[in-house]
């Protein structure tokens, strides 16, 4: 049946062949056109594992308001200039931000201005048993003595006008304990924030900092780059003694972008390059650039269908392009060839099935991603697929068209076959090396290592990761962070269930790396019980003995009487439900608080260590709907879902291949021979992989897959050709196959995105393996195992020996 119409369709091609060629002209121009309407996306979403855990995880930090802040770090670049000079640049960049792109500028806050009234209002609510402990330590003759002397000291100040409301309603300095509970806040995550002016600064006077929130999500690309170009716009006119650092998810984004257009861009222009002088070197024939154009043209088509399809397209797809044109290549390469040596009617047809098979157990060693739960391997299988399936179409019935000689130069030919059908010790030594190599990786790769980190998959640009790290070292907090998530129908209940929590990790773990806002700002439960402690601490006689002390130190100071009587005229408070909105208060909760549709979510903020993370689980199982966020603990997963999926699709792929090769072959003597490469290239790329140290990843198991189903054709190819004789140069042509197959794939180890580079590492290792041995150890097999049949062709003339000429088939040099 394949012959009959295999035939028909290629004679009717012939019978049409200008309006074949018109059409597909046409085809080409209207995909070419098309690739300008393709939605691209520049995030890895796709690629992530649909684990519940994951997605939770990358849904919260999406949709939180954690991902739409930038921070910008201000340094002083000059000696000369001092705070003021910081200072006044800060306020010039907040006050050129403006909406829609920047909708909130935070530069910092007023000390007085917080405490003004503040301490009166709320510092009954926020301080504990604990803390009132500590103010009964200070109610004694030196503590009172001390801080009126102190009082005193800054009355003599100039700024002692703005500050004396805050001196008579705080004589025992309580206000510094609410600092401290202030300060620890960021303190817990490790960063070091002091505030002057009512401007963050550094602990040594020389960086500021800006908090700025815009309603651009990190995945907005387009958008990104507008939100960083108009911000680098307005850095530009600050003074050239202000160097800053740009902190965001939103720089990630449109730097990974970058990276991956600009890679895919070189790596298409060298493969191009590479093919054309490997073609025109072999060849010495123009005409072979038809044979390079088939897998562009494929690209494109498939491009253009497969974002039809998916309705957006990921540039790391597309970034696996030059991959796939090496491997796409290959049909075009052998049509080619045979067609130089006017190989006869049937031999076109042994061939046509052969590249049918090659093209079968590529398609399959894609479509086994088909089985993965990760939806970019969709993506890509269905991209990968239809690039192959039309450059074997347009190998098979178009290249055919346009190719013709009337003589054609020589191409010398390997003849490593004859060699070793000649050399038994050579065949034997081939065997035997190849036998030991394969042990000694399989041996190694009892200790091949998933990487778990997916930050290795961040493509991000040096000046990106080099600002982070700047930031790190001058603010603190280089640990990563992970956060606990606890949620309510309302805004109390969310509160208590976070207090509680907040009481559970004091028990266990301590909170002096726990940050929550339960540290300052508790629920109205815990706030008024804290009111009601506060006021039954002063009802013990400790307001009498207070004012007996302070009457006593105030004359050395010349205190008036009544000059502390704020303090005692308001010491006793009752929470005042309706008056709880204040500024201040609003700020400190914007970083925990979320609101949400279906309620609130609270976050606390602890280090992402494996013991933390252990512990806060634990602690969280009593809590339903509270949940962890932690890059340590998405890794894992990520690592332990692909150490599940690699244990079922390479052994799947591997299935896949063998029921391919023996429904081709039907025997299961020559289905075990060309199956060697496949076993070489897996078994080699886990001991290469383990033996330099290199783990295997999410992408490169990916790679190791889809390789399978190319370096099989190798085996398939050599194997055919000895039991059909086909004497059309198998050994060349797989040779260059082979060439063409780590070109494309080889071209992805200069790229500068780590996952295009790992994906090239494993395809180049698997490939030059599956490669080694088709050609030396498939062979050996095939001549010991006898599966060569009787040559049936006429003997060749001499001067035909070991050369290709168009119609004149030559049998030398498989």
């Amino acid at each position: 049946m394949f012959d009959k119409y295999f035939v028909l369709l290629s004679d009717f091609l012939k019978a049409n062949k200008k309006l074949v060629l018109t059409v597909i002209i046409l085809l080409n121009i209207l995909a070419g056109a098309g690739l300008f309407f393709v939605h691209y996306e520049g995030n890895i979403d796709l690629m992530l594992p649909p684990d519940e855990e994951i997605t939770r995880s990358m849904n919260f930090l999406r949709d939180s308001n954690l991902s739409d802040k930038i921070i910008v770090s201000f340094s002083l670049t000059n000696d000369d200039a001092g705070k003021k000079d910081l200072f006044n640049a800060v306020d010039q960049l907040a006050a050129s931000l403006s909406p829609p792109l920047f909708t909130k500028v935070t530069t910092g806050f007023s000390v007085m201005n917080m405490m003004d009234g503040f301490f009166l209002n709320y510092a009954p609510q926020i301080l504990t048993e604990k803390d009132l402990s500590a103010i009964d330590s200070l109610i004694n003759p030196v503590s009172v003595s001390d801080k009126l002397k102190r009082i005193y000291i800054q009355s003599l100040k100039p700024e002692s006008v703005f500050m004396t409301p805050l001196y008579r309603s705080d004589p025992l300095g309580i206000n510094f304990i609410l600092m401290e509970k202030l300060k620890a806040l960021p303190a817990s995550m490790g960063y070091d924030v002091s505030v002057e002016d009512g401007h963050f600064i550094s602990s040594d006077g020389r960086h500021a900092m800006m908090i700025i929130q815009t309603p651009v999500k990190i995945t907005d690309g387009p958008n990104s780059k507008r939100l960083l170009a108009a911000l680098d716009e307005n850095i530009a006119l600050l003074p050239k003694y202000i160097s800053t650092d740009i902190i965001s998810g939103h720089r990630h984004t449109v730097s990974n972008e970058k990276v991956i257009k600009r890679d895919i861009s070189l790596l298409s222009i060298m493969v191009s390059i590479v093919f054309l002088l490997l073609f025109f070197a072999v060849f010495m024939d123009m005409r072979v650039v038809l044979v390079y154009i088939i897998p562009l043209i494929a690209v494109v088509i498939a491009i253009n269908i497969t974002s039809f399809y998916a309705g957006s397209l990921s540039y790391l797809v597309i970034g696996f392009g030059t991959a796939i044109a090496g491997i796409s290549v290959d049909y075009g390469l052998m049509v080619y060839i045979s067609a130089r040596k006017g190989v006869d009617s049937a031999r076109s047809l042994k061939l046509a099935k052969l590249l049918c098979i090659n093209a079968v157990t590529s398609m399959f060693g894609f479509y086994v991603l088909y089985f993965s739960k990760i939806h970019g391997y969709h993506q890509l299988a269905l991209f990968s697929i239809l690039c192959v399936v039309i450059s074997l179409l347009f190998a098979l019935f178009i290249l055919p068209l346009s190719l013709s000689w009337k003589k054609c130069p020589e191409i010398k030919q390997p003849r490593i076959a004859d060699r070793l059908e000649k050399s038994p010790k050579l065949r034997n030594a081939s065997i035997g090396l190849w036998a030991v190599l394969t042990i000694a990786a399989l041996a190694l790769s009892m200790n091949t290592r998933i990487e778990s980190d997916i930050k290795q998959l961040d493509g991000s640009e040096p000046e990106v990761l080099n600002a982070e790290k700047r930031f790190h070292e001058v603010w603190g907090g280089k640990g990563g962070q992970a956060i606990f998530v606890v949620t309510g129908s309302t805004f109390e209940e969310a509160m208590k269930t976070n207090d509680a929590i907040f009481q559970k990790v004091a028990k266990s773990t301590g909170i002096d790396r726990f940050s929550s806002l339960a540290m300052f700002w508790s629920s109205e439960e815990t706030r008024i019980n804290n009111v009601e402690s506060w006021n039954n601490f002063w009802k013990h006689g400790r307001v009498a003995r207070l004012k007996a002390l302070i009457k006593k130190e105030s004359g050395k100071y010349d205190f008036s009487e009544n000059a502390f009587s704020p303090f005692f005229d308001n010491l006793y408070k009752d929470v005042d439900k309706n008056n709880v909105n204040d500024v201040f208060i609003d700020n400190v909760k914007e970083r925990f608080v979320q609101k949400r549709a279906e309620g609130y979510r609270i976050l606390s903020f602890f280090p992402d260590e494996k013991e933390f993370v252990k512990t806060m689980s634990e602690l969280g199982r009593d809590h339903p709907g509270s949940f962890i966020v932690s890059g340590r603990a998405m890794s894992e997963s990520i690592s332990r879902f692909t150490a599940k999926e690699a244990k079922f699709l390479i052994p799947l792929a591997v299935i896949f291949n063998i029921i391919l090769t023996y429904l081709f072959f039907r025997n299961i003597r020559e289905t075990a021979i060309a199956l060697i490469p496949v076993l070489t290239g897996m078994v080699w790329l886990s001991g290469i992989m383990s033996l330099f140290g290199f783990p295997l990843n999410v992408v490169n198991i990916v790679a190791a897959i889809i390789t399978s189903g190319v370096i099989v054709d190798y085996g398939i190819g050599r194997t055919y050709d000895y039991r059909n004789n086909l004497t059309m140069g198998t050994a060349f042509v797989v040779s260059l196959s082979a060439a063409t197959n780590i070109i494309g794939a080889g071209a992805l180890l200069f790229a500068k995105h780590p996952a295009f580079s790992s994906t090239g590492m494993a395809m180049v290792i698997c490939m030059s393996a599956g490669y080694l041995s088709a050609m030396f150890v498939v062979p050996s097999f095939c001549i010991m195992m006898r599966t060569r049949k009787q040559n049936t062709n006429p003997p060749l003339h001499p001067s035909q020996e070991g050369t290709l000429k168009t119609g004149n088939p030559s049998r030398k040099g498989n």
